[in-house]
């Protein structure tokens, strides 16, 4: 058993640490908007102190599911849960993945806020996940995602327990990993170049070893499509906690530069770092696609647009999807980076290539059917 365990970390960190800079991801991570981000920041403190009790933390939840429908997601539920006679509001949007739609990433973050309007807690972690659902709605992904805003954080992750208990457990979820953002505003008037990338120590400690994985991928991530440098520290206070002592899997992004402005009423926007949270929402940008298996629709440099056949998805993960309307025999060639073919396949219609055994890179293919002079070609990132 002992063997198989160090086998399994071993693939597993074989998978995570093998990220290189995906074209397609960052043409997406480039439409991250200041004045979006702003905005949300904005709208978030005229809000208000969003206490259990308050009109306006009834106000925000509101707001969230109008902004989540707006941007064209249909599946937007408020999980409603109580706690010292309030009725609260978890808000949940779901983004159903094309291959394995029962598989989830989350990524989460809090509403509600303590002694004061939270621009920075946890505004600027709200902000950031409307940017990322609005980025990446149209976008296919593997996976499926889970935006989650939790109510009652403050209170001791009430909201978050609920969720984890009334849903996570009795429906069986099967979570690939939990990715919370937590007062990420740092420092007005202060250099805030570092993000924290959060891992697991806590008990129990079965999962401490993955999330130790995915948290160096969440920095390698970061690393790749922010300007932001990454320090690394123990995961503690906050809603990825809940799910923690569930035994899923854990990471996180939290200010190096802690404000001392938060839980009080000066936790202001004008006391944050918005071009922080802007470098931020790139890196988590770049980071959920990676983590739910992003893909673009289109096939690459195409040469013949009259072509006849598909080539799906591109990246490419674990299998190539090639299918083709004619009826006659067509062949797909792989190529490296300098010509060199690593692979020929003949099939009609259509065929499935594993792609576990390639390593991450770029390639080159054709696709070709002589009889009907149909032809595509273009490159294809392994991720």
């Amino acid at each position: 058993m002992r063997n198989v365990f160090f086998a399994l970390i071993f693939l597993i960190s074989t998978n995570l640490n093998a990220q290189i800079l995906n074209p397609f991801y960052q043409s997406v991570v480039n439409e991250v908007q200041y004045d979006t981000v702003l905005t949300h920041l904005q709208h978030f403190e005229a809000l208000g102190t969003k206490s259990l009790s308050s009109q306006a933390l009834r106000n925000t939840a509101t707001w969230l599911c109008s902004e989540f429908s707006n941007l064209g997601y249909s599946s937007v539920v408020r999980d409603t849960f109580t706690y010292n006679a309030n009725t609260l509001y978890n808000i949940v949007v779901t983004k159903t993945g094309t291959v394995n739609p029962n598989k989830y990433l989350i990524l989460c973050g809090h509403y509600d806020t303590s002694n004061g309007p939270g621009a920075n807690d946890n505004g600027s972690g709200v902000s950031i996940i409307l940017e990322i659902a609005r980025l990446i709605q149209s976008i296919p992904t593997e996976r499926s995602v889970k935006f989650i805003i939790f109510s009652a954080e403050e209170a001791g992750l009430v909201g978050s327990d609920h969720y984890v208990s009334h849903t996570v457990v009795s429906e069986n979820m099967d979570i690939l990993l939990v990715l919370n953002i937590d007062e990420v505003g740092g420092i007005g008037g202060q250099a805030n170049n570092t993000v924290t990338c959060e891992y697991d120590n806590s008990s129990p400690s079965s999962n401490n070893a993955t999330s130790h994985l995915y948290t160096d991928t969440l920095s390698n991530l970061t690393a790749l499509y922010s300007d932001l440098l990454t320090q690394q520290a123990n995961a503690y206070g906050s809603d990825y906690m809940s799910f923690e002592d569930n035994g899923e899997i854990i990471t996180g992004y939290f200010e190096s530069n802690e404000s001392s402005y938060v839980h009080s009423s000066a936790d202001l926007l004008s006391h944050l770092d918005t071009s922080y949270v802007v470098d931020l929402a790139r890196a988590a940008t770049g980071a959920t696609l990676y983590f739910a298996k992003a893909y673009s629709t289109m096939v690459g440099l195409q040469e013949n647009s009259t072509s006849k056949f598909q080539l799906y998805p591109n990246p490419v993960f674990d299998q190539l999807h090639i299918t083709s309307t004619t009826s006659d025999v067509s062949y797909f060639r792989l190529y490296d980076g300098h010509g060199r073919m690593l692979l020929q396949t003949a099939f009609c219609t259509s065929v499935d290539i594993p792609f576990t055994d390639f390593p991450p890179a770029l390639y080159y293919y054709t696709l070709d059917c002589a009889s009907e002079a149909s032809h595509l070609s273009g490159k294809l990132l392994k991720q």
